[in-house]
């Protein structure tokens, strides 16, 4: 008789346990693209830094000034592509949490529903 109630307190555990279990794997998983991509976006940040740094120590005359300032411009027009581009890589990912959350609620719920019934 015990062994009847913990068994059945165990598989209903389990039911329990499980979508709780799937909703931190799916947040561990989103957490460790945000982290990898907020690695990668900061090493490429940190890059154009270094060699923007590197040319403007190249600057000797007024002529290289020049070209310096000159090439600004496509430095910024590539920043600012580039900052659209990872923010639209960061919303792709809250959008497909946001996507899978969702249909582990459903799915949750669709089996206390059918659980009740």
């Amino acid at each position: 008789m015990y062994q009847e109630i913990i068994d059945t307190y165990t598989a209903n555990a389990a039911k329990l346990i499980a979508p709780v279990q799937a909703f931190v794997k799916l947040s561990l998983d989103n957490t460790e693209k945000l982290y990898s991509m907020q690695l990668d976006i900061a090493q490429s940040y940190l890059d154009l830094g270094v060699a923007q740094l590197r040319a403007f120590s190249e600057v000797k005359d007024p002529e290289s000034l020049q070209a310096f300032v000159a090439k600004q411009v496509d430095v910024a027009k590539g920043v600012s592509e580039k900052m659209i581009a990872d923010v639209q890589a960061v919303a792709k990912i809250g959008s497909e949490f946001n996507a899978d959350t969702q249909a582990l609620a459903r799915e949750s719920l669709s089996a206390v529903v059918s659980q009740a019934a």
